[in-house]
């Protein structure tokens, strides 16, 4: 579908680059899904009259969201929303999108200026870093050799990680939604492969306790 009549605000007043602005609004619509897989863009020309804006800054949005791979520019095809499996990766990757919007509503139901608490959530950032980071959440799959229950207990003894533990014979229901509440899935080397698939799409990282790279990167993460 052709988008050529899209409508972006931008606001000359504000702490935020023009440029930026019009790039996050475009991510917004593609994560919102009001923008879909092959939608054409409006070209940089009908862009940058309708802002009134250089035709220059349209190029670099438009550049910068495909090095992100969000969007493609071909020739003869104009400038076009990706392919659905990149933006399904995108979507995956920053599942925020409903969480600002509810953040955003219960700031306005509270009475307090919108842009005063995002400039303040960022000036908080550059000041502050990180929030202090929670303690990880260990997923055991099938924990019952010698090794694995070492490691199992070594992380119960050394951190205060919130440790599960599940047998591969879980329904597959189960078995995926204890892998999207871990952070750290550890199993047997004979199982890595068939748990690697589950946890592939939620891309969480899966550590086999017969190998020696994955051992060394569960001690130090023991260790931290």
């Amino acid at each position: 579908m052709e988008h050529s009549g899209l409508f972006f605000k931008i606001d000359s007043y504000s702490p935020l680059p023009i440029n930026v602005q019009i790039k996050e609004q475009i991510k917004w619509l593609i994560g919102k899904d009001l923008l879909k897989p092959r939608d054409i863009l409006p070209s940089t020309n009908q862009l940058a009259d309708q802002l009134s804006i250089n035709r220059n800054t349209i190029q670099w949005i438009y550049s910068q969201l495909k090095e992100e791979g969000l969007l493609m520019i071909q020739k003869g095809r104009g400038t076009q929303v990706a392919d659905e499996d990149k933006i399904e990766e995108f979507k995956k990757q920053n599942p925020y999108f409903s969480f600002v919007e509810q953040t955003i509503k219960d700031t306005y139901e509270l009475g307090f200026n919108v842009e005063n608490v995002l400039m303040s959530g960022f000036a908080y950032m550059q000041l502050f870093g990180q929030p202090m980071k929670r303690d990880l959440r260990y997923l055991f799959i099938e924990c019952k050799v010698s090794s694995c229950i070492f490691y199992l207990d070594e992380i119960k003894r050394m951190t205060s990680a919130e440790i599960h533990t599940i047998d591969v014979s879980s329904s597959e229901n189960i078995l995926i939604e204890s892998i999207d509440n871990a952070d750290v899935i550890v199993t047997r080397t004979d199982l890595a492969e068939k748990v690697k698939r589950f946890a592939y799409t939620a891309q969480k990282t899966v550590i086999s306790v017969g190998s020696t790279n994955d051992v060394s990167l569960l001690m130090d993460m023991i260790r931290q």
